[in-house]
């Protein structure tokens, strides 16, 4: 995806995370989507903070033989989108764990 999309990250999230879907439905035998769904987003979006700050380290061998990251669309401000992916990461989290009627540990 590096060689047609800025956001390679995204789809590695979208593919990597699939797992979530595939094991709520394999130890409950039901796709909830109330449940699954912001446990996916979750996933997608924890993949993007930790694969950006981790493409950040192959930016300069990136642009030399042009492929693409979030890394490189981001640039200076990297900080401010991973923070808010992050964010999104741990709402989406807590509305799965609501909706799944977790209890608080």
């Amino acid at each position: 995806m590096k060689r047609f999309t800025y956001w390679p990250q995204a789809y590695l999230g979208l593919v990597f995370n699939w797992g979530a879907l595939i094991g709520w439905a394999a130890m409950k035998g039901t796709i909830n989507p109330a449940i699954i769904l912001p446990l996916y987003t979750a996933g997608i979006c924890w993949t993007l903070v930790y694969d950006t700050i981790y493409a950040h380290q192959d930016k300069e061998d990136n642009l030399k033989v042009g492929v693409k990251s979030t890394a490189l669309r981001f640039g200076d401000s990297t900080k401010p989108w991973i923070s808010g992916f992050g964010a999104a990461c741990i709402a989406n989290l807590a509305l799965s764990g609501y909706n799944a009627e977790i209890a608080w540990p």
